[in-house]
């Protein structure tokens, strides 16, 4: 028995891995064995048959997404190992066993229905408590929100300092600096080099007055 070849096209994206499966499998008789997608918007379309044809087939797919610049490479393996088909099959789902209620798991007694059987340890009284009895427990309490003490003497301030820190820091003293040059959202999205430079700038406009 012949082994098959491999051909395989990576992408940036699906749209181009879709559009290069699209057109190897109206190229050459190959087939589709998966489409793999790996973190990082990297997608694999892995194609199968006899050399030619997939040689055929992988030329085709990356000429047809050369206009969106979304190939990052392509290669044929001719006549594929046997123990290499099992890199790229794709994995099955294990299944799971179904769940089993407790009233299947346990066994009726000889003579009594299901509304006659013995109680057991599982079954439990929920005593719902007796508002009339007592009308203040029954009034949720206010949540009082915790104040944030500012101390602007434990903040960084010289470049040096502020080079040391981690990103997460630097958004903390910016949060607590309430710096007006930047969004809550700007300081949540804003890299190491923006937050340095906003917090020197807040901290220079503050000397000055």
């Amino acid at each position: 028995m012949a082994v098959a070849s491999l051909g395989m096209i990576e992408t940036h994206g699906f749209l181009g891995a879709v559009v290069a499966a699209d057109a190897a499998l109206k190229a050459a008789n190959v087939a589709l064995e998966d489409l793999h997608i790996t973190r990082g918007g990297l997608v694999t379309v892995l194609l199968t048959g006899d050399v030619a044809a997939v040689n055929a087939s992988v030329d085709a797919g990356v000429a047809s997404i050369e206009r969106f610049n979304c190939l990052v490479s392509e290669h044929v393996i001719a006549r594929m190992d046997r123990q290499t088909t099992t890199l790229t099959q794709p994995t099955q789902p294990t299944p799971t066993p179904p769940e089993t209620t407790e009233s299947e798991s346990l066994p009726s007694t000889p003579g009594k229905g299901p509304s006659e059987s013995q109680p057991t340890k599982l079954q439990t009284e929920v005593i719902q408590p007796d508002s009339a009895s007592n009308p203040k427990d029954s009034k949720p309490k206010p949540t009082v929100a915790k104040k944030i003490t500012v101390n602007p003497d434990t903040w960084a301030k010289t470049r040096t300092d502020l080079e040391k820190m981690r990103v997460v820091d630097l958004r903390r003293q910016a949060y607590r600096m309430n710096i007006q040059t930047l969004t809550k959202k700007q300081i949540k999205m804003g890299n190491k080099r923006t937050l340095i430079q906003a917090i020197l700038d807040d901290l220079q406009g503050r000397d000055r007055t």
